[in-house]
């Protein structure tokens, strides 16, 4: 009888363990929607005159509708302008997780590393808004 009183605990403990346990694998809080890194690293052609990339924002959550988040560019004081975002608003389609962002660049306005910032300004009321830092450098 005690033998079974402990199993019976032991599997009580075990189902309470894993209850607590969600199936969320993200380590990022419930209502974030922004970039899923802080930083890129984008190496460029310098005998090209435009090149383009893609960053990627996602949401921790699916929601059932679309969701919009603003974008903003910010070059560093005194550099000249080496980017330009081909979207200002990027949409996250509803019951999905993720949107990219097409980021334009011009390699023949930099002279040998540059870096930039793009500030996402989600429109949902929780979230925050997030930035990525870009360096650029030549191949």
């Amino acid at each position: 009888m005690k033998q079974l009183c402990k199993q019976m605990a032991g599997a009580v403990g075990i189902f309470f363990i894993l209850a607590a346990c969600g199936n969320d694998n993200s380590n990022y809080p419930q209502e974030y929607v922004g970039f899923d890194k802080a930083t890129k690293n984008y190496s460029f052609d310098k005998n090209k005159d435009t090149d383009e990339f893609e960053i990627k924002i996602i949401a921790a959550e699916k929601k059932n509708e679309d969701r919009e988040v603003l974008i903003n560019g910010i070059n560093l004081p005194g550099q000249a302008a080496v980017f330009s975002i081909e979207d200002k608003k990027v949409i996250i389609p509803a019951k999905k997780k993720s949107a990219n962002l097409r980021v334009k660049i011009f390699p023949k306005r930099i002279k040998n590393k540059a870096e930039f910032r793009i500030v996402s300004i989600p429109q949902d009321k929780e979230a925050k808004k997030t930035q990525i830092t870009v360096y650029l450098s030549p191949q």
